[in-house]
């Protein structure tokens, strides 16, 4: 007896999700402090008793995050053009973003009309290589939405994908093989030596070498270490 194969729709997901919950996650080492929309919009109240700091590019530093446990989570993935529903992604490809990065989603949730909280030390443990993601508070503390047109998580991603479209802002660096590696979030495999010893210029580099880029460079560069010492040294491209 067969069953009935079943597939995953765009956007048909569950509005309790396994994201929002505090599992650790990986954190490269140099650890920002959240950051939070430096005003809230008109028709949404600013939430009480944030611990202010200071000012950066229309935003204030806070250190209190407990506030924002109970706030939503969305990261990059689930609005990135070039992953499948299966690999991450959670809204129609229709209104899916090129290379989306968190930065530019806590500006679109902004401007869609809803508190926010950067997070650019967080990441998704399916999307190391980029980094952050935000927290959004979708309903008050008494269970009500902030929006009575946005009322459930898929409204209002669908609202934030059509938004972030729009919104140009540098994306933050990227992390790199050495920050995994020391956060933890990539393992050392027995035998690999350290990124800082695969490659003089650091962890850079090692990130190269590692993805085949590096290659080229290097046989070249042999080349010309044998050319020199048998007197025949030239530029090699």
């Amino acid at each position: 007896m067969s069953f009935p194969k079943t597939t995953v729709a765009d956007a048909d997901f569950d509005e309790l999700d396994v994201d929002d919950m505090d599992f650790p996650l990986p954190e490269p080492p140099l650890i920002e402090p959240m950051v939070v929309p430096f005003t809230a919009p008109p028709q949404v109240a600013k939430p009480e008793g944030i611990r202010l700091g200071q000012t950066l590019d229309g935003m204030k530093l806070v250190s209190d995050e407990t506030q924002y446990k109970r706030w939503i989570c969305l990261y990059p993935l689930y609005f990135d053009k070039s992953r499948s529903v299966e690999k991450g992604r959670r809204v129609p490809l229709s209104i899916a973003v090129d290379s989306p990065h968190a930065r530019q989603m806590s500006v679109a949730v902004k401007e869609v009309g809803f508190n926010v909280c950067y997070e650019p030390h967080k990441s998704h443990p399916s999307d190391f290589f980029t980094p952050g993601r935000v927290r959004v508070q979708l309903f008050n503390d008494a269970g009500v939405p902030m929006r009575q047109d946005i009322k459930t998580r898929k409204e209002l991603m669908r609202k934030v994908a059509v938004m972030m479209d729009k919104v140009l802002v540098p994306r933050d660096r990227e992390p790199s093989l050495q920050d995994l590696i020391n956060s933890g979030a990539m393992p050392m495999l027995p035998g690999m030596p350290p990124p800082s010893a695969q490659s003089p210029t650091g962890s850079d580099s090692a990130i190269a070498e590692a993805s085949g880029s590096g290659t080229t460079s290097a046989k070249t560069a042999k080349k010309a270490v044998k050319a020199k010492k048998k007197g025949k040294a030239k530029n090699l491209v």
